[in-house]
């Protein structure tokens, strides 16, 4: 086996600004078809329902799609058509959005869920409410858990929960039945076969090609991984130097040494020509400087820091996601979007969307606090993070923005407020000027 290619860091932060479709940010074209083209370069998008500014998987798809609206995700997801349900929620340690043409390659979690609540008992205490559920579904088509009325408390993995909800989640984590769409946190569930294409629904892959696929899609979701920054499930029979070994043997991985940096890191072996280009963009006299003003804010579940760290280890970025930490506690705020700044990060800020009174007055997208990192130039990017703030705004629909009197009166505040009020003039939506409140930041 030839040596692995040894690069430096900024090597790796170039390539994996341009590997992640962020230098420049918002450069896929607008439209749904750069949300599937974006799903299939990584893998998978994390599900999560918290909508502080905007669900993570939204987040994620506006810093790369030229003006992306959230209903083209929807679309993929909840077709009533199954040849146009591109896209499809799945467990894979975490609730993922993947194409449905993989599914074939994630029935194993599923598989294993109802084996286990067949034999432990589980499927037998549910059945009543379970044959219910199918009766009903099967005749009426996707039901609710509150289509079905009150059921007594049984437990579950959460806790206490109705019958009816418990069995409605046991046939879905079983592969039973499949989520037809969701609105908030309603969800409504129908059958496999009226939801998923025929030819996806009737493949069969081998487990050991499941879970060598799984492996290698938590590689695409990184792009550059260290050596055991994949996560490897204890129930899987194959273990991680069985799979990196038949991996890199067919090519699909490519190990690398990063300097300063202990052991080897792999990539997907497609991406060996990018990573070059990263290399001899970023060595010799005449390297090519990453746009300062290529700024993109990027969610808590984002795929460049789902490996933590990875990004204290290439960048000196220390994040912690604090909507679970209680509030005496947190450093920054309760959804902090981390600041991507050409190939670094610059620095975070707390965003909320203020939805007003009763009647809707009074919306706006507050910017409840910004800090940036020691050494980060904020002149720098000012131009950039207005941008991406903006961009931000119309991402949730809103024209307002407010941000505290203390951001404000700060150098960096008053030159970001100072951009941010002549968008306003540029931008006819804009119909309300941002202006700082006494509203002190969370």
């Amino acid at each position: 086996m030839s040596k692995p290619l040894r690069i430096s860091k900024v090597a790796a932060r170039r390539f994996l600004a341009e590997r992640h479709m962020l230098l420049p940010p918002r450069s896929l074209p607008a439209g749904r078809g750069s949300v599937l083209a974006l799903v299939e370069r990584l893998g998978s998008l994390q599900f999560d329902p918290v909508d502080l500014a905007g669900r993570s998987h939204e987040i994620v798809c506006h810093a790369r799609i030229d003006g992306f609206e959230p209903r083209w995700v929807d679309e993929l997801l909840y077709a009533t058509v199954p040849a146009k349900r591109a896209l499809i929620e799945q467990y894979n340690g975490v609730l993922v959005i993947i194409p449905t043409n993989e599914l074939p390659y994630y029935r194993r979690p599923a598989d294993r869920r109802r084996e286990r609540f067949w034999s432990d008992g589980t499927y037998k205490k549910l059945k009543p409410w379970a044959d219910t559920v199918m009766q009903r579904i099967t005749a009426e088509g996707a039901l609710s858990a509150a289509d079905f009325g009150p059921s007594k408390l049984v437990d579950w993995s959460w806790g206490p929960t109705p019958a009816y909800r418990a069995a409605l989640e046991m046939l879905a984590n079983s592969g039973l039945l499949f989520l037809a769409r969701r609105e908030g946190s309603i969800r409504w569930f129908d059958l496999a076969e009226r939801l998923v294409p025929r030819n996806v629904l009737e493949r069969r892959v081998s487990e050991e090609e499941q879970i060598e696929h799984t492996f290698l899609a938590r590689h695409r979701d990184l792009g550059l991984a260290s050596a055991n920054g994949v996560w490897v499930q204890n129930d899987w029979p194959l273990k991680r130097k069985e799979l990196v070994s038949r991996l890199t043997a067919r090519g699909a991985l490519d190990e690398i040494e990063i300097e300063g940096l202990d052991g080897v890191w792999r990539i997907p072996g497609a991406e060996r020509f990018a990573l070059e280009a990263a290399v001899r963009a970023t060595t010799g006299t005449r390297t090519a400087v990453a746009d300062p003003n290529a700024v993109a804010l990027l969610s808590p579940l984002d795929p460049l820091i789902h490996d933590r760290k990875r990004l204290e280890a290439l960048y000196g970025f220390h994040y912690r996601w604090e909507i679970y930490t209680p509030e005496r506690k947190r450093e920054y705020g309760p959804y902090t979007l981390p600041i991507h700044a050409g190939d670094r990060f610059v620095g975070r800020i707390q965003l909320r969307r203020d939805k007003g009174d009763a009647h809707g007055a009074g919306t706006a997208l507050v910017i409840d606090g910004l800090w940036w990192e020691r050494g980060a130039k904020p002149r720098n990017h000012l131009d950039g993070l207005s941008r991406a703030i903006r961009s931000h705004q119309r991402l949730l629909g809103l024209s307002a923005g407010r941000m505290p009197r203390e951001i404000a009166e700060r150098s960096d505040g008053k030159g970001l407020f100072n951009k941010l009020k002549r968008s306003d003039l540029a931008d006819r939506r804009a119909v309300v000027a941002v202006a700082p409140t006494e509203e002190p930041a969370r």
